[in-house]
């Protein structure tokens, strides 16, 4: 794939001698959100370039959410109260059309989540931090919502699970990744290995999450024996049938 928007390569910090890496994680997906030094290691320059390069990373697609979400933050009577502002307690896609939603039928909703950037915030990832993570699959969230009687509210979002990751040197298992390892080609004290990184993986969308994996909510789909209707998190009506 290449840079997902808005951002465009080369990012500042790639280049001789600066060797960031943030651009390559970001062009795979990898969704390294910090750089965990750790006591006893080698800090590489680059490590502190990466830094720099993910908070600027993080701080401009904040930006760009809430540019987005802005006319959608007004009162809305089909959704029964105010729709709060983006960056809520979930999952808040960087804008409300990456989510889509199906125009073939109308006595039924599917909604899809997009390939683009998502926020995740959830008390137990990351302390509470929120941390931009992009998705890289159109993925369906909910499958033919259709109205039904005494039909549930079922609460949908994006399934994440936090990982470490290690660098290494040796053949690299599902956490560890070589490409961290000094680029400077100076003999290293005590080997070219360094920092981790913390990874937030994407498993999928649904309604519920797997051993390890947390929940962020995007929506909530409601169906009773007459409409059958999507809210985002924030009240904001995505899509409702008769």
């Amino acid at each position: 794939m290449t840079i997902p928007l808005p951002f465009k390569t080369p990012f500042p910090l790639t280049t001789n001698p600066f060797r960031s890496r943030v651009e390559a994680q970001t062009e795979e997906a990898k969704n390294y959100y910090a750089v965990a030094f750790k006591p006893g290691y080698p800090l590489q320059a680059s490590e502190l370039n990466e830094i720099q390069e993910i908070f600027y990373v993080q701080q401009t697609l904040t930006q760009e959410m809430i540019s987005a979400w802005t006319s959608y933050s007004v009162l809305s009577s089909t959704a029964g109260g105010s729709v709060t502002g983006p960056g809520w307690q979930g999952c808040t896609p960087l804008k409300p059309n990456l989510i889509g939603t199906n125009t073939g039928d109308p006595t039924s909703i599917t909604l899809t989540a997009l390939a683009g950037w998502y926020l995740v915030k959830h008390t137990d990832i990351n302390s509470g931090f929120g941390v931009w993570v992009y998705n890289i699959t159109d993925t369906i969230i909910v499958n033919n919502l259709v109205p039904v009687a005494s039909g549930p509210t079922t609460t949908y979002g994006i399934i994440v699970k936090p990982i470490t990751i290690q660098c290494t040197q040796s053949e690299p298992i599902s956490t560890e990744d070589t490409s961290l390892q000094d680029q400077s080609s100076i003999n290293v004290v005590n080997g070219p290995c360094g920092a981790a990184r913390m990874k937030l993986e994407v498993i999928g969308f649904g309604s519920s999450a797997g051993t390890g994996q947390y929940l962020a909510p995007i929506l909530t789909g409601t169906a009773n024996a007459a409409t059958a209707q999507a809210t985002f998190s924030n009240n904001y009506v995505i899509k409702t049938t008769l």
